[in-house]
């Protein structure tokens, strides 16, 4: 009888059938498993468009609860860069100081305070923190140095427009824990966060991205579109201001845009990012107001909640919608593009339709859902020398390049408050300008203005000229999903 159990215990296992089936598969196709991502969309056309609502009851219960496992910092805003730091770029201009970044300025947006500017500010600030929080650097924005530098200014015009949930937030936690260390967290780590939506490509990572899903499940894409446009537009105003006047007003007008529980919303999420840190985020979630709500909608959107934790970057990617690229269960964290090029192994992007992005042997190639491996090309002389060509003339591209319709075109939408818009449009342009050139040097290319870009007509080969971001190469995935053909990035 034990023998015939063996037998039948043996019969009925499903090991070695999947040896087989991995034994007959391509390599390239067992070594792409260890690295697959899934893109989600998230658009106004897809799922609910209402805002969960907190009361202010359920917001001061949800800081009630939170606020005891936030760590008071003499430094907030450098605890808040170290929190979001995975989303730092090289486009913000970071100063170091003993091995730590102090200060992160976008690097188009920096000029100096003039002295009697940045004395009158300091006093306005400190004369605030005594009004509203008995004094002292309330903020910790003189952490770094006696004076307000520009990024200081941005963060306490946040600060002020925030100023009604923040006296919720005290209101809260009187007698709990010292209301003026939260409220310092809780403002610079918003600060750092928003300050990512300023970069050439919108753009979060890591607990950032996390961050970033569960602002779209409590609040409608639309929602934190426009959060994000009026912050730009807030720091513009802030940048420009000359009186501390200039600035309040400024702010009560992004307060106004905002909204009361949009920014209990943003208070209660960043207040969960701070406690919860990169691991516990997510099980922090549940506990609060409005999740069930949020969970159904990101679940409307195709993306479940309880996966924040494995968002790899979300990106602002064309107007109105946002990209999250998702890590697959059982996939590792995703190597660097020529970390994957110098192992011979592949990356992938899964996309719902089954059509699916690989980077191989330093190629970029996008494939048709159920097509194989095997039909990536081992050689493409003429795709290396485009994508060598398209990363050149990148180079030699500045904003003089734009011409006056498009520089036109990008002031009117900065000026009606556009930023994100605005950011988005140059990039397009930028595009635009890098093809035009390319089509002059590669004659001998079919170029087309619909479709793929060009056709090698000697093999066949299609490709596609495009900004190297993430969520670039990802939306082209999207959109053409039924074609085969390489991505030249730059």
């Amino acid at each position: 009888m034990g023998a015939l159990f063996l037998v039948w215990l043996t019969a009925c296992t499903g090991t070695p059938r999947a040896m087989r089936a991995l034994q007959d598969a391509d390599p390239d196709e067992v070594r792409s498993a260890a690295a697959r991502y899934e893109l989600h969309v998230f658009a106004p056309d897809i799922g609910s468009q209402e805002s969960v609502q907190l009361s202010s009851a359920d917001f001061q219960r949800a800081l009630r609860m939170l606020a005891p496992e936030v760590v008071p910092s003499s430094q907030p805003m450098e605890e808040a860069r170290l929190l979001m730091q995975g989303g730092l770029h090289a486009s913000l201009l970071a100063e170091m100081e003993r091995g730590q970044v102090v200060r992160l300025t976008p690097l188009d947006e920096e000029s100096p305070l003039e002295a009697s500017t940045a004395a009158e500010y300091r006093r306005r600030y400190l004369n605030m923190c005594l009004q509203q929080y008995g004094g002292g650097d309330c903020l910790g924005l003189l952490a770094d140095g006696p004076t307000l530098t520009k990024e200081d200014v941005r963060a306490l015009a946040l600060a002020l427009s925030l100023k009604r949930v923040l006296r919720e937030t005290g209101a809260a936690l009187r007698g709990m824990v010292t209301p003026q260390a939260v409220v310092a967290m809780v403002v610079c780590t918003a600060f750092v966060y928003m300050t990512l939506w300023l970069l050439p490509e919108p753009v979060s990572k890591l607990l950032a991205a996390s961050l970033t899903l569960a602002m779209l499940a409590w609040l409608p894409v639309h929602t934190l579109w426009t959060l994000m446009d009026g912050w730009a537009q807030l720091v513009r105003e802030a940048d420009r201001a000359t009186t501390y006047e200039e600035i309040e007003e400024a702010s009560e007008r992004f307060s106004q845009l905002m909204g009361e529980n949009t920014a209990r919303v943003l208070v209660m999420l960043i207040t969960t990012a701070i406690v919860g840190g990169g691991g516990k985020f997510v099980q922090k979630l549940p506990k609060l107001p409005g999740f069930a709500k949020a969970a159904a909608q990101a679940e409307a959107q195709g993306m479940r909640l309880s996966a924040a934790g494995e968002v790899e970057w979300a990106a602002a990617a064309e107007e109105q919608t946002f990209t999250l690229m998702v890590r697959r269960p059982g996939g590792r964290a995703a190597a660097s593009a020529e970390e994957a090029a110098e192992a011979h192994s592949v990356t992938l992007i899964r996309h719902r339709g089954g059509n699916q992005q690989v980077f191989i042997n330093g190629q970029r190639w996008h494939l048709r859902a159920g097509q194989s491996l095997k039909e990536v090309p081992t050689r493409d002389p003429v795709g290396d020398s485009l994508q060598a060509a398209a990363k050149r003339i990148a180079n030699e591209w500045s904003p003089a390049e734009l011409s006056r319709p498009q520089q036109r075109a990008i002031k009117d939408a900065r000026d009606a408050g556009h930023y994100l818009k605005a950011r988005l449009m140059e990039l397009r342009f930028r595009g635009q300008w890098v093809e035009n050139r390319l089509r002059d040097q590669f004659s001998e290319l079919q170029w087309s203005r619909t479709g793929v870009d060009a056709v090698n007509p000697a093999t066949g080969i299609r490709y596609e000229i495009l900004a190297g971001t993430d969520s670039n190469m990802a939306l082209h995935g999207r959109r053409m999903a039924e074609m085969f053909f390489r991505l030249i990035t730059f």
